[in-house]
């Protein structure tokens, strides 16, 4: 009877102590998550505030013009004040350094001159050096983002103040050389540069870009921690020279895995030719004969890598692409269809007479002539970049004519070594013919 009655009450007691020790691990979870609590959640607006003096406002300002000529983000990531950015914020001063300047504004209004310290032109970034640094800054994560997993990106949109937008990490970006995050948040104008964090408040990317329709890209934090764990300083007098350094350092493995790898076949017009030769290709085609008017019947192709380099506002490097045209006579003679095809080709990276010098241009009849009826003509043209020692763009135009039909397949590259050149375009030549 004893033991029974201590039974009872021993099942009262616990009966008391479940929901006891239920409300405490409540209250410490609320009180652990308050303290983990995110910029822009409804329980943070104080975390949100405790980021706005590691985030910066970036400014490339033209003294002369009295005015800013590009905008954007920084964040500070150290306590010697280096604060990064994306290259594209500051390129204008790269390219001029002697006629800019970078400033910095704080959330407070407090602002002041930047020094460029390094840059990574590949992946979009730049290293900047604060005099008088917060002494709280940002921390880079050391773990890899979750697919779905919350990213809270910062910057400041289109001048307007430090803003916060929230979105899913969607992983890599495909079609890409280079990683990238894909991130499902609208990022705008200004926002470039700044940081991405965790639910932790940790660094896990750098905003670089919007493709629109609440999808952005950002640069990995890895990058990023890698060009400011170098602690080197790049003089003024050596920007351009760093620039081809990078660029070559980067090109030569990305081209020449294009030279050695089998490119798989894929059929255009009946021919055995290639497409999505690597998984940074794209290809788009299209024919005209849905017109039931057309003199002249068409198919195209064209593919282009999903990288490319902004050097600046009017020049790019980089670019990889490639097209075929399938051209026959409908309604024509041979000589109406002859006089009708006029093929063409054009440089697909922006870069004027600064940059780069004009197309030097030689023309091979691999078979035939123009005076016959069929022929194999191949048009090689390259230019110089001036300021990048031992970088050139490539032009190469193939066109086989043979009485009432028309085949052109078109090579350009940017910003690639002459004995790569040479190598791309033998090969790109045997695949075509």
């Amino acid at each position: 009877m004893n033991q029974k009655f201590v039974r009872d009450a021993l099942r009262k007691l616990l009966w008391l102590f479940v929901p006891l020790m239920s409300l405490v691990v409540s209250q410490n979870f609320a009180q652990e998550s308050s303290e983990r609590s995110l910029p822009g959640s409804s329980t943070a607006s104080q975390s949100f505030e405790d980021y706005y003096d590691q985030v910066y406002q970036i400014k490339v300002v033209s003294p002369k013009a009295g005015s800013k000529s590009s905008i954007g983000s920084g964040f500070q990531v150290s306590s010697d004040g280096l604060i990064v950015t994306n290259y594209h914020v500051v390129s204008s001063f790269v390219q001029a350094p002697e006629l800019n300047r970078i400033e910095y504004q704080s959330h407070t209004g407090q602002k002041g001159v930047l020094e460029l310290v390094d840059f990574d032109v590949i992946h979009d970034l730049a290293v900047l050096k604060l005099s008088s640094p917060s002494q709280r800054f940002l921390r880079f994560s050391d773990t890899l983002l979750n697919k779905g997993e919350t990213v809270y990106a910062l910057g400041n949109p289109r001048d307007f103040g430090t803003s916060l937008v929230k979105g899913p990490n969607n992983g890599m970006v495909e079609h890409s050389y280079n990683d990238q995050i894909l991130f499902s948040g609208s990022l705008n104008p200004g926002m470039s540069g700044g940081p991405a964090v965790n639910a932790l408040g940790q660094v896990v990317g750098v905003n670089v870009a919007t493709a629109g329709s609440q999808l952005s890209f950002l640069v990995p934090a890895n990058n990023a921690v890698e060009l400011v764990n170098a602690r080197r300083v790049v003089m003024p007098s050596d920007y351009q020279k760093e620039i081809a350094r990078q660029i070559k350092q980067w090109q030569r493995p990305r081209i020449q895995e294009l030279i050695d790898q089998e490119w798989a076949i894929e059929e255009f017009a009946g021919e055995n030719l290639f497409g999505e030769i690597r998984k940074d290709f794209q290809c788009w085609g299209q024919t005209n004969e849905s017109n039931k008017k057309r003199n002249i019947a068409s198919i195209s192709k064209s593919c282009r890598a999903g990288n490319s380099l902004f050097l600046d506002g009017t020049a790019s490097a980089g670019e990889l692409y490639f097209s075929f045209d399938h051209a026959s006579a409908v309604t024509l003679s041979a000589l109406q269809f002859t006089n009708s095809i006029r093929p063409w080709m054009g440089a697909n990276n922006s870069s004027n007479y600064e940059h780069s010098s004009n197309y030097q241009c030689h023309v091979d009849f691999i078979e035939g002539s123009e005076s016959t009826a069929t022929y194999v003509r191949a048009t090689t043209c390259v230019r110089a970049f001036k300021k990048l020692a031992g970088l050139y763009d490539s032009l190469l135009m193939i066109e086989r004519v043979d009485g009432l039909q028309q085949f052109v397949s078109h090579l350009s590259i940017s910003a690639i070594e002459r004995d790569q050149i040479t190598s791309l375009n033998r090969k790109f030549m045997e695949k075509s013919l």
